[in-house]
């Protein structure tokens, strides 16, 4: 696994690049997929929650642990959609269950990663200084550390629990979020509206609150977006490495690394949680993609 800071951090590289070229003909299009996306987002998180909320009370849904004798790897049905794993289980009921870390570490790294990156981008940006200089330093250090590194350190030490999961994406999160706010800050910084603000006396923090964030927030919501894809990944992947949260709890990439054992017999075990992390990462960032276009202010149009 390769330094996912790092890959969240040239994110905005690729963004950038796919900005260059966009044919009007493709609006249309574009527009459709947006809404399959987003269509496929509120989908996924809503059965998602209702399985939480409603568990096996919600129609479609069973125990993800229950064994059917009748149904040992038996292939996706009308009653089993994703078919069953190697005890029968159903493994639709087991990909809804498994959403509920998945989806939750994703949101929650991105919303850490947010809200302490996004200060220190801010306030290294704006201030500039002294306080850029910390900020870059500590940004540089921990982007430097090889993630798969530090999340064993952090298991190993702390132990396997949804916490400490969360504890060490959240430290490959913020300073890649830190670096994007930072440079988004640094050019909204310099703009008339900032400067007349700073001539007109008003108070830097006043400046920073209702100038600079506002215009900045923007970049930071479609950010979020792709950096959420990312964790959903990097969090698959540590489960599928046995690094993640402990049995019996799901995830994802739990389910995946289970089914694998009886990939010649029962491939659909593997084949539809790999689509629906596939389809959802998509989504996360098609839409965090068309977000920072459609955000984007250029100097030209200003």
């Amino acid at each position: 696994m390769t330094n996912v800071a790092q890959e969240i951090a040239v994110g905005s590289q690729h963004a950038a690049e796919a900005q260059a070229a966009t044919p009007g003909g493709d609006g249309k299009r574009r527009n459709v997929l947006f809404g399959l996306a987003v269509a496929w987002l509120v989908a996924v998180v809503g059965i998602v929650v209702l399985g939480w909320i409603f568990g096996e009370s919600l129609p479609g849904l069973r125990d993800p642990a229950a064994i059917n004798q009748d149904a040992i790897n038996a292939g996706p049905s009308w009653r089993y959609p994703f078919g069953n794993a190697s005890f029968g289980e159903d493994v639709f009921s087991q990909v809804v269950d498994g959403g509920r870390i998945s989806l939750f570490v994703g949101f929650s790294v991105t919303a850490i990663g947010i809200g302490l990156g996004g200060a220190m981008g801010l306030f290294a940006g704006y201030y500039r200084g002294v306080i850029d200089g910390i900020v870059r330093l500590i940004i540089n250090v921990m982007l430097s550390i090889p993630a798969l590194l530090l999340v064993i350190f952090i298991v190993t030490i702390r132990g396997q629990s949804l916490a400490n999961v969360i504890l060490a994406l959240s430290l490959l999160a913020i300073p890649a979020l830190a670096r994007i706010v930072r440079a988004s800050t640094l050019q909204v910084a310099d703009r008339e509206f900032v400067k007349a603000a700073e001539v007109l006396g008003v108070k830097r923090a006043s400046i920073l609150a209702r100038e600079v964030l506002p215009n900045v927030m923007p970049t930071l919501i479609s950010f979020a977006f792709l950096t959420t894809g990312i964790i959903i990944v990097v969090e698959g992947t540590l489960s599928f490495l046995g690094l993640s949260v402990q049995p019996p709890t799901l995830t994802w990439g739990k389910i995946i690394a289970v089914g694998r054992a009886k990939l010649d017999v029962a491939p659909h075990v593997v084949a539809f949680p790999s689509l629906v992390i596939f389809l959802t990462v998509l989504s996360l960032n098609f839409v965090g993609d068309q977000l920072l276009k459609r955000f984007d202010i250029r100097e030209a149009s200003l």
